[in-house]
């Protein structure tokens, strides 16, 4: 089973919003997420109506309890491992980067794991995270102040990654990029203006998901936007990331198997 990271080098782009509103997705189109809140600020675990109890996203990176013993079900019935302050107390070093990174890989060996991560690339958990990962969601928005900070700083620490000769043959390191459009208004001048930058950059948009109420009134709820207002557009751009998301999943199972 793969580890899905949402991870973005800038703040604000509905990182929390699309990890809850994709488990939700991938849920209703056959998939088993766990939800995994690697955000000290833990966001998602607020978002998703629960309180760590005592046991968080930190013993299953330390090694202290199974994805199984440490996930709770959120208002919309998903498992999820809370987010935890704790998580800023780690010191970062390599050996702790390496083995944060290998238990999330152990972890997502059995069980497909969507992680919610920190604003920014800094924090030792989001590291280990990219460090393991094998999708990685890039949610942004068509504006040159978010694009400029968004992908490319995620790009670069892949790079970095690959150039270290000590993780290169501990780590696959060759991780998809989902790159999801939020609060799309294709309307806007600007948009069309950053869509055809990016598409000279390369950069494939694999979901828009429109701007909209919806979202925002979710996070009261406890519930994804998916559950919350599922017939809303934002919800079915959500849905359209889940499927291109299994279409991945499933063109990689093929390639395994050849």
């Amino acid at each position: 089973m793969p580890l899905i990271v949402v991870a973005s080098g800038k703040g604000g782009v509905t990182k929390t919003t699309t990890t809850y509103a994709l488990g939700a997705a991938l849920r209703e189109l056959g998939e088993e997420p766990v939800l995994l809140d690697l955000d000290p600020g833990a966001s998602l675990t607020e978002n998703a109506g629960l309180i760590a109890d005592g046991t968080h996203a930190l013993d299953l990176l330390e090694g202290r309890g199974t994805v199984e013993s440490l996930s709770a079900p959120t208002t919309d019935e998903i498992p999820l491992i809370p987010g935890t302050g704790d998580l800023l107390a780690s010191n970062g070093d390599r050996t702790q980067l390496i083995a944060w990174a290998e238990r999330l890989r152990a972890a997502a060996a059995t069980t497909l794991l969507v992680a919610d991560t920190a604003q920014g690339l800094g924090l030792p958990a989001t590291r280990a995270a990219l460090l393991a990962a094998d999708y990685i969601v890039v949610p942004m928005q068509a504006e040159p102040a978010v694009i400029k900070r968004s992908y490319p700083d995620v790009l670069a620490l892949l790079r970095l990654f690959r150039s270290d000769p000590e993780l290169r043959p501990r780590f696959p390191l060759s991780p998809i990029l989902l790159f999801v459009l939020t609060k799309h208004n294709n309307r806007l001048g600007l948009t069309r203006h950053e869509l055809d930058k990016l598409a000279k950059e390369g950069v494939q948009i694999a979901a828009y998901v429109p701007t909209g109420v919806a979202a925002a009134e979710a996070c009261l709820s406890g519930k994804s936007v998916v559950t919350y207002a599922p017939r809303s557009p934002v919800a079915q751009g959500y849905r359209d990331l889940a499927r291109t998301l299994i279409a991945a999943m499933n063109s990689r199972k093929i390639e395994v198997a050849s």
